[in-house]
């Protein structure tokens, strides 16, 4: 009897230290799991290029005041127009040409384009005044081929507000029914949307609106 109590005893106490033994492993299989994690958090940030200093300003164009299209910008740029399967892939741009800020930026903008294979055609306000900034206008109102989508995204991720239309073909048709003398961006009878530059905003209007 007192045998079989002992066995029993000694079979109680294996049991638990089999039982400790895998909680030990599987604590250490965790540990190594953890720190696998941070030892690759780790060396994901030393490979990463150091953040810019606070307060850092990209660099401008020609003159220290202009818009320009950064480096980082640029990337971004070239990521989106990369999406782009399709053999359609045009850009229209009109910019003011006496205005050399508006008409650099547009040329900076414009050769990222022809860069990644994209067909750019650079025409002229033919007398407009544009308002500040970018304005992208979408001949039709229903939803854009994917060439259109994929020009938006490389163009907001320049990093200037974009302001964005659809149906304008429409507008413009209705505009000059009402008024002959009313004056829009024409389209070419091949367009299909237009990415107009304006001249470079005012930071301190729009810090007070």
């Amino acid at each position: 009897m007192k045998r079989s109590t002992s066995l029993v005893i000694a079979l109680v106490l294996l049991g638990g230290a089999a039982i400790f033994i895998t909680r030990l492993m599987l604590d250490n299989f965790q540990l190594k799991v953890d720190l696998a994690s941070q030892r690759s958090k780790q060396e994901a940030l030393a490979k990463a290029p150091p953040p810019a200093p606070a307060g850092a300003a990209p660099v401008a164009a020609a003159g220290g005041s202009g818009r320009a299209v950064i480096e980082s910008a640029r990337q971004m740029m070239i990521d989106a127009l990369a999406a782009e399967e399709s053999a359609e892939k045009k850009l229209w741009v009109r910019v003011d040409p006496r205005d050399r800020e508006a008409s650099g930026f547009a040329g900076e903008i414009a050769a990222v384009f022809r860069d990644q294979g994209w067909d750019v055609k650079v025409l002229d306000n033919e007398g407009l005044r544009f308002k500040a900034g970018l304005l992208l206008l979408v001949g039709g109102e229903e939803e854009p081929p994917s060439y259109i989508v994929n020009a938006q995204r490389a163009i907001e991720a320049i990093g200037e507000p974009v302001t964005t239309g659809r149906g304008y073909l429409s507008y413009y048709e209705t505009k000059k029914r009402e008024n002959p003398d009313w004056q829009g961006t024409k389209f070419l009878p091949e367009q299909t949307y237009v990415l107009l530059v304006g001249r470079k905003g005012d930071p301190q209007a729009a810090a007070a609106q």
